[in-house]
């Protein structure tokens, strides 16, 4: 009858420890997916599609290009939108001027901003950088084939790059944010 009852106990309790190695990772799953419905995670992607065409002026420059959420960016658990596609945002851009002998020059969008559906305000990191177009082998060509009077076309410019309207830009939530 001991035996009976030692063996009994053990039985019961491999059947508890299996419950319980196979219940806790739920659990926890439970809990740490629990209270996520209104954060949006630091690194959640966004896509942003500029409004305008736009053209950087021949200095160096800084300012902001205007475009919108592209799509829906919902909650950490996937199960409420946090950002409305067509929600206005603004990305901020930094421009080198193109330079002489032929030199282009370069746009590189870095930050934006946008607002949740409760008016926060978004931080977004971006790494984008345009180049324009090179006319250093035209400077070249006309330096050696006119000389001396080619050493004029030292003046000529590059091209400041483009971004067209519909030009889309992944960006990237930069820190956690609670929506009400």
């Amino acid at each position: 009858m001991k035996k009976e009852n030692e063996l009994w106990r053990s039985a019961v309790s491999c059947v508890l420890i299996v419950a319980l190695m196979f219940c806790s990772p739920f659990e926890a799953l439970a809990q740490s997916s629990n209270g996520r419905g209104n954060v949006l995670e630091n690194g959640t992607q966004m896509v942003l599609r500029v409004n305008e065409n736009f053209k950087a002026d021949n200095k160096a420059d800084t300012g902001t290009i205007s475009s919108i959420v592209e799509t829906d960016v919902y909650s950490a658990d996937g199960t409420r939108v946090l950002v409305k596609a067509g929600t206005p945002a603004y990305i901020e851009f930094s421009a080198d001027s193109n330079g002489s002998w032929g030199q282009a020059g370069k746009i590189c969008l870095t930050h934006a901003t946008t607002k949740t559906i409760d008016n926060k305000r978004v931080s977004l990191r971006l790494s984008s950088c345009k180049k324009g177009g090179s006319k250093l082998g035209g400077v070249i060509v006309l330096s050696v084939l006119l000389f001396p009077l080619g050493l004029i076309s030292g003046c000529m410019k590059g091209s400041m790059p483009k971004i067209q309207e519909g030009t889309t830009f992944n960006a990237y939530v930069m820190q956690d944010i609670t929506v009400e």
